[in-house]
């Protein structure tokens, strides 16, 4: 995947979708992380952004149409997010073997998926629940 370090072309969409204006974020778009704030990607959320590449090209999908339906559509937009969080998940379960950081890592992954750049769309312990469930 290509890494730019400037704002992604879906940018004012989602800034005004959720009424935030993202600081440290990724942003996949087709075969490109956009990463306006050029923070450090660590090699599991380089995971997590590959899966939504993959999500982006199934079916009749685009880059364009993922968005567009990824920005009106709590339901898809848990289900995308909670699948790349889960995988990605997996691949920390993988590499770290201390069950309290692993912990820690979900604890984390789940106040994202669970927070104001996803909607608020669901609690913490769902988003927990949830990563865990599409971790395996």
């Amino acid at each position: 995947m290509k890494v730019l370090k400037e704002r992604p072309p879906i940018w004012d969409s989602v800034c005004a979708a959720f009424n935030i204006f993202p600081k440290n974020v990724l942003f996949t778009y087709g075969d490109t992380i956009y990463n306006p704030d050029d923070v450090s990607i660590p090699d599991h959320v380089m995971v997590h952004e590959q899966v939504h590449e993959k999500q982006q090209q199934k079916d009749d999908m685009t880059p364009e149409l993922w968005w567009g339906k990824f920005l009106r559509d709590e339901a898809f937009r848990l289900d995308q997010e909670s699948e790349a969080y889960g995988v990605q998940y997996k691949y920390i379960c993988k590499h770290v073997k201390d069950r309290n950081q692993q912990h820690r890592y979900l604890m984390d992954l789940a106040r994202i998926l669970s927070g104001p750049l996803y909607g608020s769309a669901i609690s913490h312990m769902d988003a927990m629940q949830l990563i865990k469930k599409r971790a395996i």
